[in-house]
């Protein structure tokens, strides 16, 4: 039997909510973690309300957080350096941040090491970096968690474009997938900002709106009605830099016979998407884990067992597998748990089904 302990490998909302689940169900967890906190990416970009409730990031990340916590084996600014196979368990070397090497021996491993968003600089047609004013979605988190939402010029801004889809749906740079979130985040900070800002003027440009499910209603509606945010069908082929420092957004409202966009605004959000960041390739690597063609990792069957991986003893959590909501992490986060669980408890280890060859049937 594989020994009872697991290595959770990332300290995200999904490696946190797989800690505390595991601690619930009396399994030792060693807990790798490449920054020096706690809390993933949401901890990083200082996430202000989460969608579609709104509520606080840190009445939803605080307890994870704390589970983490109450790891004794933990290593912070470190990484995975080597997994080897020993019968049933793993013998894992971690290197911290100094050189430095650990080895644990663990029944299990669940990886959830999460994304990394777009780069917006690959856009380079976007400005970012380069025009003043031009942020992403991931930047803006942080100034409205900090109640700091101004220009370069220290002012509050008066028109703000949102841009969807920013490295996300894109061919160009190798993103034909859609990162799921970038919608509902969008809606969610324009509310934020005509909380803060009520008389500013609001736009969002966008190829489709995904709001799916109750987000619909809560986020798509309600900004609409309540926060006259106003929505653009269009598409953007450049910004420019305008007089003031303001940004000049050139494309065409493809609602209204492709008329042609030449609009200034005071600041423009790009709602930079969802990839596999390095961190994640290189615990992939080190796993010996498969890829499907989005660059994601391959779960072992993505319809029946999707927290399970192609090597066995191996369990997926997050957005690893692709983009996920916060809650869907935290959900596959306890899912792997209970698997990871199973395994080393009982040995458990699930098969995928037959997979059933694509013919065509002739009547």
């Amino acid at each position: 039997m594989p020994a009872n302990r697991v290595l959770v490998i990332g300290a995200g909302p999904a490696g946190l909510s797989a800690t505390k689940e595991l601690q619930a169900l009396g399994v030792d967890v060693v807990l790798v973690e490449r920054e020096s906190y706690l809390g993933g990416t949401p901890k990083k970009l200082k996430y202000s309300l989460l969608f579609p409730e709104l509520r606080p990031a840190s009445e939803v990340l605080d307890p994870l957080i704390k589970a983490g916590e109450a790891v004794k084996t933990r290593y912070m600014e470190s990484i995975v350096d080597k997994v080897q196979q020993e019968g049933d368990n793993f013998v894992v070397t971690i290197k911290d941040k100094n050189g430095k090497t650990y080895t644990e021996k663990v029944g299990a491993i669940i990886a959830a090491s999460g994304f990394e968003h777009f780069d917006s600089r690959r856009k380079y047609e976007y400005g970012y970096g380069i025009i003043p004013n031009i942020y992403n979605i991931s930047d803006i988190e942080g100034m409205l968690s900090e109640n700091r939402l101004v220009t370069t010029k220290g002012t509050p801004p008066k028109r703000v474009a949102i841009l969807l889809c920013v490295g996300s749906r894109d061919a160009t740079v190798g993103n034909t997938h859609c990162s799921r979130v970038c919608c509902a985040v969008s809606i969610k900070q324009a509310m934020e900002i005509k909380e803060r800002i009520p008389d500013a003027v609001v736009h969002i440009y966008y190829m489709d709106i995904r709001t799916y499910g109750l987000m619909e209603d809560k986020l798509y509606w309600k900004a609409q009605l309540n926060y006259r945010v106003g929505f653009i069908r269009g598409r953007i082929s450049e910004f420019m830099r305008g007089p003031n420092d303001t940004v000049v957004i050139k494309g065409e409202d493809t609602m209204n016979l492709n008329r042609a966009l030449v609009v200034p605004y005071d600041m423009v959000i790009l709602a930079n998407g969802m990839e596999l960041g390095l961190g994640s390739k290189q615990v992939a690597k080190v796993l010996g884990l498969e890829f499907e063609e989005h660059g994601f990792v391959r779960p072992m069957d993505p319809d029946r067992l999707p927290v399970l991986s192609t090597r066995k003893g191996v369990f997926l959590a997050g957005a690893i597998t692709g983009p996920k909501t916060i809650s869907d992490s935290i959900t596959e986060g306890q899912a792997a748990a209970i698997k990871a669980y199973e395994y080393v408890s009982k040995g458990i280890w699930e098969e995928a089904p037959r997979k059933v060859a694509a013919e065509v049937v002739k009547h």
